[in-house]
């Protein structure tokens, strides 16, 4: 196992589980979705408290390797620092609607796995936090940039490379 340490950001929908799973493969290092460690999917979805989530944080940064995706949430900003490489994911937020609409569809008509119940009110949420991220994108840009000797930006094609390689 090669010993690396890798975070993905980018925003809902635009392929940090794809990116995290072929990485994960490709090096055969353990990998993390941030969403799991704030929702307890196994409890309803149910937002855990913070204190829960920096010691299950802090417990992924003290591995050697790791793969962790988010969308760049300002309480794991700490995975930036203690990374090896930054993966930044750039799509269009028209580009990212499309994609949950169709994410949703798929998880409705059961083609698709889901953390949670794909209902109307999910999928309005994750409009929601679509809008958020892309609010509050131009300050996750120039946290990230503090790191830019680690940072890889991704355009959708660079992705799509990336993940048939």
């Amino acid at each position: 196992m090669i010993i690396l340490k890798i975070y993905i950001i980018g925003p809902p929908a635009s392929g940090k589980t794809t990116l995290s799973k072929v990485l994960s493969k490709k090096y055969n290092i353990k990998r993390y979705e941030l969403d799991k460690l704030v929702f307890d999917d196994l409890n309803n979805h149910i937002r855990r408290d913070d204190k829960t989530i920096k010691k299950m944080f802090n417990d992924i940064l003290s591995k050697d390797s790791f793969i962790i995706e988010d969308v760049g949430r300002s309480k794991f900003i700490k995975g930036l620092e203690k990374c090896d490489k930054i993966y930044y994911i750039s799509i269009k937020k028209s580009k990212v609607y499309k994609r949950v609409i169709r994410r949703w569809l798929n998880q409705r008509n059961g083609k698709e796995e889901y953390n949670y119940p794909p209902t109307l009110l999910q999928l309005i949420d994750m409009f929601r936090v679509v809008n958020s991220y892309y609010k509050k994108e131009k300050k996750k840009l120039n946290y990230i940039n503090r790191f830019k000797e680690k940072v890889i930006y991704l355009d959708k094609n660079k992705l799509n490379e990336l993940e048939n390689r």
